[in-house]
């Protein structure tokens, strides 16, 4: 047990409050219009963070950015067009789904094994995200619900191979790396879709918002401490994101959540604190505060 698990709490709320803003932003930005921008700032923001280590590449790092990249723009694009045709707090509950996905591309790919405890935590927080992001009225799935179940699937891909890549020796290049791939790849496909870009004082500082703390920061950090703890534990912390996502679409855009939503969350709740107690994780920041190695050991839950 790290500090891992705290900071990536922390990452849940900061991506939860981008739902909202995101919806908010595309009436002034079309998607792919919006996502080129936002990983443009992260490209540029982000050395000046990092400057000392992000450039030190090779054919390594190369292909394995490629790969983050290439998965971040899919996730990333399903979930915008998403938010398009679907509202901010059901983009964010069907984004976690990724949760039950997890586990099962991290042992089709690589065998992990996945204790009993933590299989029993996703299948909480799957039921949660279940209730919540059941369709409202007469079982009809959007178009937009479509998408961002892919984005879902995408992110879980993401979530494993993070865990098996990433390491303390190339978290700065590989962020970096996943940002001008995602750039690349969203600069690729602007020809070929519909535009539009009106400049606005609120299209501003949700894209700065979006690109630094949202994107530039929040990645590093997932990078970072994500593979501290088992890719599994790190999914059912972020099955929190949601119940984030609804919060800021309840304070931002006025909208009520259902009684659904507050059924399924106490089901993600539970499965959070079933796999990461959170008496251990304060104790173990106090621990890290007053022992700056500790945050340094890598440990398996």
């Amino acid at each position: 047990m790290t500090a891992a698990h705290g900071y990536l709490l922390f990452l849940c709320l900061i991506w939860g409050l981008t739902f909202p803003l995101v919806q908010i932003a595309l009436a002034d930005a079309s998607p792919f219009a919006f996502l080129a921008a936002r990983f443009a700032i992260a490209v540029l923001i982000f050395p000046a963070l990092a400057w000392k280590r992000v450039f030190r590449l090779n054919g390594d790092l190369l292909q394995k950015g490629l790969g983050l990249g290439l998965l971040l723009f899919a996730g990333f694009a399903f979930q915008t067009f998403g938010l398009a045709c679907t509202t901010a707090d059901r983009a964010a509950f069907i984004t976690g789904l990724f949760v039950p996905f997890t586990p099962l591309f991290a042992w089709l790919l690589f065998r992990e094994r996945i204790g009993g405890r933590l299989w029993l935590a996703v299948a909480l927080a799957f039921t949660g995200l279940l209730i919540m992001s059941w369709p409202e009225s007469g079982g009809v799935v959007n178009f937009g619900d479509v998408l961002v179940f892919g984005c879902a699937v995408v992110f879980a891909l993401q979530v494993v191979m993070v865990d098996r890549w990433v390491h303390h020796d190339n978290e700065d290049q590989l962020t970096w790396l996943g940002f001008a791939f995602t750039l690349a790849a969203a600069l690729l496909f602007l020809p070929f879709v519909p535009l539009h870009f009106h400049v606005t004082a609120s299209l501003i500082w949700i894209l700065l918002y979006c690109a630094i703390p949202g994107l530039a920061f929040a990645i590093w950090m997932q990078l970072r401490y994500q593979p501290k703890i088992s890719s599994t534990a790190a999914a059912v912390i972020y099955a929190t994101e949601p119940i984030f996502a609804a919060l800021a679409a309840w304070a931002i855009q006025d909208h009520i959540p259902q009684r659904r939503t507050l059924i399924g969350a106490v089901f993600i709740v539970s499965a959070m604190l079933l796999s990461v107690p959170v008496q251990k994780v304060l104790n173990t920041m106090r621990t890290t505060a007053a022992d700056p190695e500790e945050s340094g050991r890598v440990a398996r839950t």
